[in-house]
């Protein structure tokens, strides 16, 4: 007999990772702009160090975890750092900037749509990675989230389908970032399997800041420092309170407690909430097709977490 029983630990898990993703939107509405006369490299290690910073404590805490880990699991860290840390925030960037730089010739458009293949590279490595193996209605109502994400984005009159191009640079650099977060959701999963949301998080940003540091060096973005201004600087401390180390210690507390077929779904979120932020905000009305996308996601996330995910693969591999 099908248990409809919803798990309370799978609501948690899924509310925390929308709610990181909130924290995201957020940085990407108000933050995220003020940084772009900066090098990417150098803002990226600039709030991973911070981070790291903050972090600290939780990582001496669990030093004997870190003692106890296996070279798999050392992989999984190096992937999430590396990926989700480091290029996928390099390559969204270089997309967005392309998008915008009237040299280029793309379109915003042609980001928008790619990087929202971010969930199907999710779902397909956790399948083949992780094993999971979720209802069968689990992935239609996945298929309607990711729709109404992407009707929720071209439902603004400057973004039209006819406009992606696929041939382009920026929609290489737009596929990249996809698979980049895509695949960290997963590594990441696999990662939190194994150790403490607190560890993960901890040892998630002190490796990003390594390899941050080694990339802004051989990048020669270290010529840059002179350009931070104050107002960086108090940014950056924001980042780290909201869409930075705060963010990524609820999505990771999230992501022990879902599996990651559930959680790349949640973080659709962060479209939804970025359109309804900028209603609040900037006073700009949506249309219809905004207010139905919207309504098909947040039924889609009930219906997702209305009851135990069968045969989810959220407890360790063996």
């Amino acid at each position: 007999m099908k248990n409809r029983k919803p798990d309370i630990s799978v609501i948690t898990g899924a509310l925390a990772v929308g709610f990181a993703a909130l924290l995201w939107s957020l940085d990407g509405v108000f933050i995220r702009p003020k940084f772009y006369e900066l090098p990417a490299g150098l803002v990226v290690f600039l709030e991973h160090s911070l981070g790291f910073i903050v972090l600290i404590p939780f990582l001496a805490r669990g030093r004997q975890e870190v003692k106890r880990m296996t070279l798999k699991n050392w992989g999984s860290l190096s992937w999430i750092c590396l990926w989700g840390g480091l290029l996928g925030t390099l390559f969204i960037t270089k997309a967005f900037f392309a998008a915008y730089d009237p040299k280029v010739q793309t379109t915003l458009a042609t980001v928008v749509i790619l990087q929202k293949l971010q969930p199907v590279f999710a779902l397909l490595l956790a399948r083949i990675l992780l094993k999971e193996r979720l209802r069968d209605d689990f992935y239609i109502w996945a298929v309607l989230a990711i729709l109404a994400a992407y009707f929720l984005s071209f439902a603004e009159s400057n973004l039209r389908l006819r406009d992606v191009r696929l041939i382009d640079p920026a929609a290489l650099y737009a596929m990249l970032a996809a698979f980049a977060f895509g695949s960290s959701t997963v590594f990441g999963k696999r990662f939190t399997n194994e150790v403490s949301f607190e560890t993960a998080t901890a040892l998630r940003f002190g490796g990003t800041m390594i390899l941050s540091l080694i990339f802004i060096i051989s990048a020669g973005s270290l010529r840059a420092v002179p350009d931070i201004q104050p107002l960086h600087w108090k940014l950056l401390v924001v980042v780290v309170f909201t869409s930075g180390a705060l963010s990524m210690f609820i999505y990771y507390f999230g992501l022990k407690r879902i599996p990651a077929s559930v959680a790349t779904i949640f973080e659709l979120f962060w479209p939804l909430s970025a359109v309804v932020l900028d209603y609040i905000i900037n006073k700009n009305t949506l249309n219809t097709v905004q207010y139905l996308a919207s309504a098909v996601l947040l039924f889609s996330f009930f219906m997702i977490i209305r009851r135990k995910p069968a045969k989810a693969n959220h407890q360790k591999e063996a």
